[in-house]
């Protein structure tokens, strides 16, 4: 199992890697293109008799230029929930798409003063802002790919999305290093205002099981508004802790995640065949 996860974050890093390597050449040829117009541009906001605006508008571009790559990486060693950025996949993909779209946008800014033609601006910035976001994309998808329970034995921080009436995200179990947080807003079919949502630590866990949803089964979690959640048809993730059972409308790989990222940080719950 080591070995497989390996080589999943071998071809998640090298995403990674291009993502940043590709928004770092963005930012060199943004600065040579501000060089390039201060020097020798042919309307020299700098030189002879500048326009205010331009010079203005250059402090902006090489600010939007250089801050971004800087900020995200401040950012993400000072994330709240205290999580390597490394481990959250759903991370990656929103550095992709912000800064990403911060170093594009800049390269579009950067070399307008420079005899590009229109149409290769544009293409400039689609493609600059395509590069890192399709990487992250793939790399998140890479340490995310069925079968999950690949990586249920390591400490990324996956999100899973639940059965809901509405279909959509928003009624998801998110695991992180050491427990689950069940999140839901549309389970009862009409949606709450806001999320309710329940932790619960992994090390609590002492069984988790798989079996179809009954008409006995009671509701499985209580939105934000007092109602309660009946469970869709299909399977139901069972599982067990010290003080309750908490079931939830997902797929058997969700349960097989959860059973190996729960033997890392308690006794190893009981085997799913168990509960059949």
């Amino acid at each position: 199992m080591a070995e497989v996860v390996g080589r999943r974050w071998a071809r998640a890093r090298t995403l990674l890697s291009v993502t940043w390597l590709w928004c770092a050449a963005e930012l060199v040829v943004s600065l040579l293109a501000l060089g390039w117009t201060v020097l020798a541009g042919p309307e020299l906001p700098l030189v002879g008799s500048p326009k205010r605006g331009d010079l203005v508008g250059l402090v902006f571009v090489a600010l939007l230029v250089l801050l971004p790559m800087p900020l995200a990486s401040w950012a993400g060693r000072r994330a709240a929930d205290g999580i390597d950025w490394r481990l959250k996949p759903d991370g990656w993909l929103m550095y992709g798409a912000l800064v990403g779209f911060a170093q594009a946008l800049g390269l579009c800014l950067a070399i307008i003063y420079s005899p590009v033609p229109l149409w290769a601006r544009i293409l400039a910035g689609v493609v600059g802002f395509a590069v890192p976001l399709l990487a992250t994309f793939m790399a998140r998808r890479v340490i995310l790919a069925e079968p999950l329970r690949e990586i249920g034995g390591t400490e990324f921080a996956v999100v899973k999305s639940l059965r809901s009436p509405q279909g959509g995200d928003e009624d998801s179990v998110k695991i992180l290093g050491d427990s689950m947080r069940l999140s839901v807003r549309t389970a009862a079919g009409r949606p709450a205002a806001q999320a309710s949502t329940k932790d619960i630590a992994l090390a609590d866990i002492t069984g988790i099981g798989m079996r179809p949803s009954r008409p006995a089964d009671g509701a499985w979690a209580q939105l934000a508004d007092g109602r309660g959640a009946s469970l869709p048809e299909g399977d139901v993730v069972v599982i067990r802790t010290r003080s309750e059972t908490q079931l939830l409308p997902a797929d058997p790989d969700l349960a097989e995640f959860l059973r190996a990222r729960a033997a890392l940080h308690g006794g190893e719950p009981a085997r799913i065949e168990d509960w059949t």
